[in-house]
Formats: C-alpha cells, structure tokens, sequence
C-alpha cells in the first residue's frame, strides 16, 4: 500500500490526476476481484483523500459510502477504524458539510482514545482536522481548544514540522476573532517551530514551509513567506 500511495502521490505532484485516479481504481478492483475485503477498504479510504484533493464530491461520496459499509461489517483495529473515520470527516469539511462531519470526529477520537497512547502524533492530526471543522462552523473557541491541544501534543512530540503549521492555523484564527496581538504572538511561535535547529529539513519541512508561507504572507510577514520558500527551493534542489 504504501509503494501504491507513493506511486499515486508522485502523480499527483505532477498534475497527473486522471492517471492517479486510475491507478487507484485497478488497485481497488483487483482487491476485490483477489476477495480482500479489507484491502478494499483501504482503497476506498486513500480514494477519499484522493477525491477531497482532487475536488471530485459525488466521487467522494461514493468512496465514503462504500468504506463506511465496509466498516459495519468488517472487524477493524480501532485506531484504523478512526483513521477511515477521519478521512470522512475531512473530507465532508471540505466539501462545505461540517456538520456532518462532526459526528465522524467525535467516534475517530473515541477509537483512538481506546488504542492510542494520549501523546501519539495521530492526535494531532484529528485534533486540528476537527478544528477546521468547528471554524467553518463559527465556533472559534472550540477551535482554538483543539489547535491547542494538537499544539501541545506536537511539542511533546519535538522538532516536528506540522508545529508550525498548528501555529499558522491559530494566527489566522485569532484574526478572525479580532485579536491582532494573538495573532502575531502564534505567528512568532511558528517561525520558532521553522528555526527549531534540532529539526530535519527534509521533503516533509520543504512541503509544510511552501503550504505555511502563503499564511504568513497574508498576514503581514512577507519577509518570512519569502524565507520559507528560499529553504523549501534549498531542500528540492538538493534531493
């Protein structure tokens, strides 16, 4: 699966999203037609994620239906019970269905809280996943709650890119609330993360500083939008 994601991943970075799509579709049908219940599955959970980016609703919903099937008959683990659960959740945010969504998020927290040690990475991906939701919602204190706990696990964690961008999405929360000085205190905080020296600069950094630079432009911080783009060029030049 993974050599799959990849091979999709590398054609979608190169625009390619006709072709990715296919690729996934026979990998999907050959599963099925091998009887693999499960690998189905997680097909029709990476083809949710596809179709979120790929921007392709009546796709996705036709994805998510069949892995929310799958996921009534089949024993899954409950910490990929959750994953499948959040990549739902993501993407009905995405397409405008917060509300929806929140139903979703809440049972993904519940999976993990059975499976996962309270400090696990995957926390805070739920966690600033559902913030998205609460902000499209206009709950913006329940989403600053959740970014801040996502905050906190990534700092246990240490020298971890998606910090930063968790300091992003807080800056531009606190605009939306009319609290400039907030705003630029998480700000701070998420050039600290990118200056953090102990932090690899690797695909990863490169990805996180191009998505993160457009968010500090508009916020004021040109200098360092152009900073973080000079380090992502360093980084794919040299790999």
């Amino acid at each position: 699966m993974d050599e799959l994601t990849a091979r999709a991943d590398r054609l979608m970075g190169g625009g390619q999203w006709a072709e990715a799509e296919a690729l996934l579709l026979s990998a999907r049908e050959d599963a099925r037609s091998a009887g693999s219940a499960s690998a189905v599955l997680s097909l029709d959970s990476e083809l949710m994620g596809f179709y979120r980016m790929y921007a392709k609703k009546e796709r996705f919903e036709s994805a998510m239906t069949a892995a929310l099937s799958a996921l009534e008959t089949l024993r899954v683990r409950p910490a990929g019970r959750g994953t499948i659960l959040i990549n739902a959740a993501t993407g009905l945010v995405a397409f405008g269905e917060a509300e929806r969504a929140l139903p979703y998020y809440a049972e993904a927290e519940a999976c993990y809280s059975r499976a996962l040690a309270a400090g696990d990475f995957r926390f805070a991906a739920l966690y600033n996943n559902m913030a998205a939701a609460y902000q499209s919602l206009g709950e913006y204190g329940r989403a600053e709650e959740l970014m801040l706990r996502a905050a906190g696990v990534l700092e246990g964690i240490g020298h971890h890119p998606d910090l930063a961008t968790t300091w992003v999405n807080l800056a531009q929360l606190y605009t939306l609330m009319g609290d400039p000085g907030r705003a630029e205190s998480a700000l701070d905080r998420a050039a600290a993360a990118f200056d953090d020296p102990e932090m690899l600069w690797d695909g990863y950094y490169a990805h996180t500083a191009l998505k993160c630079a457009g968010g500090f432009e508009e916020l004021g911080r040109a200098d360092t939008a152009a900073e973080l783009r000079e380090r992502a060029e360093i980084i794919y030049e040299g790999s």
